[in-house]
């Protein structure tokens, strides 16, 4: 019989589940004229509490991407209310996904790239989420780091900090080639992400029951994408050796074995559909009518409408257990990843019946 914490968070998730954004919203989103329009829209939403103190009518694209964001880590602490010893161990390894966004977006920072990461720092968000603490990253010494090896040293985890060291050149980043610059954001990014990802499923695949098979069915499947798309882009983007781009991999397998992992390594990035026949995951890479400029796009957002149908099956079985919050935070994700691509057509005119194609939940024949 499933303890009172398990039957607790399992009613939240499904609760908080009845508060997503509908299909008829996003539409409506999609016709506003302004990122100002669209901020006072979700002020009136879910979204009230992570924007009340703002000015929603002068909000920038920036800051409101920033605070749609850190929602999905306000709502993933609230949990810890609810949940049990164990399950509250298993949130705080889920949540460590923020500590590795912020350990990234200070990195490109010091790099000299990424505008957007100069909003998503550690101390806005602790003001926001007054009950989370980093627990992978140092704060205090992420923050103050003036240098990569700085930024590194503030990982707490040794094996995580050795890999990254390893992976990056010790002269300053302006003495970097283009090239050089990109493979080594690419490469600290992966070895975080796989960090990230085996001890989650690890987590995982300690669980018994149905509340462990279907977890490891919900972080396996990203796992599978992940590893499939880290393939694609090594390949394609930074011209990796088939044996190089399967050192990226994280550990962990769910329908994509090892096998068939290399046989997409050795094929050619336009064939992975090929690759691919009979799996689970064809129709994602099955992208060659696509134009060069719409493939990734395409491919990414084939990605996220799998994870989307995965999440949302959870919710369908009516199991209790850990799974439903996890089930409910990926949907959050990905809800802020495609109120992301609606406030980025409306801020940069883009044509918005495209964007609305490329969204995670579909929006139906009336749009």
């Amino acid at each position: 019989m499933a303890g009172g914490g398990s039957v607790a968070e399992s009613v939240k998730a499904r609760i908080r589940r009845g508060t997503l954004i509908q299909s008829e919203e996003f539409r409506l989103l999609l016709e506003l004229a302004s990122v100002g329009e669209i901020a006072v829209h979700l002020g009136k939403s879910a979204y009230a509490a992570i924007l009340k103190d703002f000015n929603l009518e002068e909000m920038r694209r920036s800051e409101l991407e920033f605070l749609l964001g850190v929602s999905v880590l306000a709502e993933g602490v609230t949990f810890r209310h609810y949940a049990d010893l164990s399950d509250r161990k298993l949130l705080d390894l889920w949540l460590e996904s923020f500590d590795i966004t912020l350990f990234k977006n200070h990195f490109r920072r010091t790099m000299g790239t990424g505008e957007w990461g100069g909003h998503m720092d550690a101390g806005r968000i602790l003001g926001l989420v007054s009950d989370f603490r980093l627990t992978l990253v140092d704060q205090e010494k992420l923050l103050s780091g003036g240098t990569l090896r700085d930024i590194v040293a503030a990982v707490r985890s040794e094996p995580l900090r050795a890999a990254l060291s390893e992976a990056i050149p010790s002269r300053d980043p302006s003495e970097m080639s283009g090239a050089e610059f990109q493979k080594t954001s690419f490469n600290a990014g992966m070895i975080l992400d796989r960090y990230y990802f085996d001890n989650l499923y690890a987590a995982a695949a300690a669980l018994g029951g149905e509340e462990g098979r279907m977890l490891r069915a919900l972080v396996g499947t990203r796992v599978d994408l992940m590893n499939l798309y880290w393939i694609y882009r090594a390949r394609r983007f930074f011209n990796m050796a088939p044996e190089e781009a399967l050192t990226l991999l994280v550990k962990a397998r769910c329908r994509a074995d090892f096998e068939l992992l290399t046989k997409v390594a050795f094929a050619e990035p336009r064939a992975l559909a090929a690759v691919l026949r009979g799996t689970a995951y064809e129709e994602i890479f099955d992208v060659e009518n696509s134009s060069d400029a719409l493939r990734e796009v395409e491919i990414e957002s084939r990605i996220k409408c799998f994870l989307f149908a995965a999440a949302q099956r959870v919710f369908l079985t009516g199991s209790l257990g850990f799974q439903n919050i996890a089930a409910y935070l990926t949907l959050k994700e990905l809800e802020v990843r495609d109120l992301v691509a609606v406030v980025e057509s409306v801020r940069y005119g883009f044509d918005r019946s495209k964007v609305a194609l490329l969204l995670a939940r579909p929006l139906g024949k009336g749009n």
